[in-house]
């Protein structure tokens, strides 16, 4: 029973840092105090969530073989010219495998869909599973607050009808702006 007990735990160990090595190797990091993540973007730099504190953060993850995800990029890249020398940053994070989907043609779906907000890699969503470990659906947008935390709960999904979206995000974008004015006007 003990040999059987020690077998499944070193089994499970190795999955682990398999799983783990993959990750890395993948580009899917944590951030280094442990809150948020670091990829790399198509265009070869690596976005670190940690590096952005001071603006609010709009991530949002999802896929070229989404519909509902191109519907969302649209709006996000409405929202980037709405919120333009506000602090706010967007970024679209690819959830794909780079053997189904190499940076090439992220950057052709990019680029078809007019997208200015910076294009991640997050293979296998090894970084949204810190915010949505569940859900199978696509979209998700997760937002960061100045202060570089993630603020539950998740956008999931996006409804057909872009401007009653934009208004939802614009309705988290504008709390997570003035609860900072808020606090700097308390000081």
């Amino acid at each position: 029973m003990r040999t059987s007990a020690r077998l499944l735990f070193t089994l499970a160990f190795m999955l682990l840092a398999l799983y783990s090595a993959q990750a890395q190797e993948k580009g899917a990091q944590p951030a280094p105090n442990g809150e948020g993540f670091r990829l790399k973007g198509i265009d070869g730099k690596f976005y670190d969530t940690s590096e952005m504190k001071g603006d609010v953060l709009v991530v949002s993850f999802g896929a070229s073989w989404c519909v509902p995800c191109a519907w969302e990029s649209q709006a996000v890249e409405e929202l980037k010219e709405e919120y333009a020398g506000r602090p706010v940053r967007f970024l679209w994070v690819s959830i794909e495998e780079t053997k189904r989907v190499s940076n090439n043609i992220l950057r052709h779906y990019a680029k078809e869909r007019r997208m200015t907000v910076p294009v991640l890699r997050d293979p296998g969503g090894v970084a949204l599973a810190q915010y949505d470990p569940t859900s199978t659906r696509v979209p998700v947008v997760v937002f960061f607050d100045r202060e570089g935390r993630a603020r539950s709960p998740v956008q999931r999904g996006m409804s057909q009808e872009i401007s009653v979206y934009k208004q939802q995000m614009r309705a988290r974008i504008d709390a997570l702006l003035s609860a900072r004015d808020t606090q700097s006007a308390a000081r």
